[in-house]
């Protein structure tokens, strides 16, 4: 096929022209692992900060029962991830398979908890299917702040509850409007393109940036996007219910679902805008701060249950994740590339299938 034999002429390299290969040292000491670094310092302050002998008795009191439960809506959740970034792609793509997406999808929580390692399902699909980055980004951008606008409002109910609740509330969706905002109104758009265009690592990514917004356009102006928003509307009473289950195995009763759903959803979308690495940290010190002032549980409880759940949500996906990634890696022969090292496409040899196989 066409869009085979362009991939397969691309040739694996692994190091830009006239560039040294880097040392081990300095990939260990590479300043893209500093975010990283920090985030788990925070996390790890957390934790001492709030006790560990009472983070540590908290969690042996987590109910077991609730296992099956909790990975049931873990997994769950990724699967209609999948399915809706399907729906989305439909729109402005060459229609990828299903089946393709939604395990592209499972293999890019791998590096969720890496610096924009949500680009890494669009980056995959875009190397074994026939699909601009741009647009794969496109449509993962549109799922995400509709995704966020629902998890804002699942907030309003328990957010009456509280005083303090509802500059929360207002600057989370503040924040969601303004990147709506800035992808969409055309001068907008044209002054943070300019700012964006005198970065030396983003200029030559000037192409998927330009696609993105183009893209991102069309999907809020199709009225299918919105045909299937009750999947992300699902996905939002899973994600909830999984915290929710979570807390309540750890410290039971002390939480209801409406006050759940407000704590998770401030939580992520807030923890949302740092610079921490798949909110590492950011998520667990908000989880916990706010587990304390609205739900009124202990600081190390509060702590326990932010992190079991981190562990339940992303540390779950993401061993899932570097399971299926040999096997997309084999399944489509793909060369000169890492799980953990997804930035170029053009640097991925694919090897054409013979009749043989």
């Amino acid at each position: 096929m066409p869009g085979d034999q362009a991939m397969s002429s691309r040739t694996a390299s692994p190091t830009p022209p006239g560039c040294a290969p880097r040392t081990r040292r300095q990939r260990i000491f590479s300043r893209r692992h500093i975010p990283m670094v920090l985030a788990l310092a925070v996390l790890g302050s957390l934790i001492v900060a709030s006790n560990p002998s009472q983070v540590g008795t908290a969690i042996e009191r987590f109910h077991v029962r609730d296992i099956p439960i909790i990975v049931g809506l873990s997994l769950g959740y990724y699967v209609l991830q999948g399915v809706r970034w399907w729906t989305l792609l439909r729109i402005i793509t060459t229609r990828p398979p299903l089946g393709e997406t939604v395990l592209m999808t499972l293999t890019g929580q791998a590096t969720a908890l890496l610096p924009l390692g949500e680009l890494t399902r669009a980056i995959l699909l875009a190397r074994v299917r026939d699909i601009a980055v741009g647009s794969a980004i496109a449509a993962v951008t549109v799922q995400e702040l509709l995704y966020s606008a629902l998890l804002i409002s699942a907030a309003l109910p328990g957010s009456s509850r509280y005083y303090f609740a509802r500059a929360g509330v207002a600057a989370a969706l503040g924040g969601t409007v303004l990147v709506v905002a800035v992808l969409t109104v055309q001068p907008v758009f044209r002054l943070v393109r300019r700012g964006v265009a005198r970065a030396p690592l983003l200029r030559r990514m000037m192409v998927s940036i330009d696609q993105l917004q183009a893209d991102t356009v069309v999907l809020f102006q199709n009225w299918r996007t919105y045909v299937w928003l009750w999947i992300s509307a699902v996905q939002a009473v899973m994600a909830v219910s999984l915290f929710y289950f979570v807390v309540n195995a750890i410290a039971p009763g002390r939480v209801d679902w409406v006050t759940a759903a407000f704590i998770y959803s401030i939580s992520n979308v807030a923890s949302a805008i740092t610079l921490s690495p798949g909110s590492l940290g950011a998520f667990e010190a908000t989880t916990a701060g706010l587990l304390v002032a609205a739900g009124g549980l202990p600081f190390g409880v509060a702590t326990a249950a932010a992190v079991v759940h981190r562990l339940a949500d992303k540390g779950l996906s993401a061993i899932v994740g570097m399971s299926l990634f040999g096997y997309v890696r084999a399944h489509h022969r793909l060369r000169g590339i890492s799980l953990f090292d997804l930035r170029d496409t053009q640097t991925v040899q694919r090897v054409p299938l013979t009749d043989d196989r």
